[in-house]
C-alpha cells in the first residue's frame, strides 16, 4: 500500500508499502492520474525503502507512470529498491525509462 505521498518541488513522492502488487498499482494510478490532472507535478519519485514485493502489476504501473511524467516534461524516478526489485526493473527493461538513487535527496537534486 502506499504509505504516504507529497508533493515537493513539483514531484509526487509516493512511498510504496511493503508490497506493489496488481491492487497497490491501481491505487498508485489512481492517485497519479488525480494529481497531475490538477497540474501540481510533473516529476514521480517513488520510495521502495519499505517494498519487499512487486509482480507484473507494479512492472505496468511505472511503465504508465514514465509515459504520463514524459507527457508533461517530467522524470520517473525511483529511490532505494531492493536487489529483487532491481533486478526486475532491470529484466524488464525499465531501466532504460527511470532513474534510480540511493537516497532521496540524490533525486530530489537530480528532478
Amino acid at each position: 500500500m502506499v504509505v504516504d505521498y507529497k508533493i515537493l518541488h513539483r514531484s509526487l513522492i509516493l512511498r510504496v508499502g511493503d508490497e506493489l502488487d496488481h491492487h497497490e498499482a491501481k491505487k498508485i494510478k489512481a492517485l497519479t492520474d488525480t494529481i497531475f490532472k490538477k497540474g501540481t507535478a510533473k516529476n514521480i519519485i517513488l520510495d521502495f525503502t519499505d517494498t519487499k514485493f512487486m509482480d507484473s502489476a507494479g512492472i505496468g504501473m511505472m511503465i504508465g507512470r514514465y509515459k504520463e511524467t514524459d507527457l508533461h516534461g517530467g522524470k520517473l524516478c525511483i529511490v532505494n529498491p531492493s536487489k529483487s526489485i532491481e533486478r526486475l526493473v532491470r529484466i524488464s527493461g525499465l531501466h532504460t525509462l527511470v532513474y534510480q538513487f540511493r537516497t532521496m535527496e540524490e533525486a530530489l537534486k537530480y528532478v
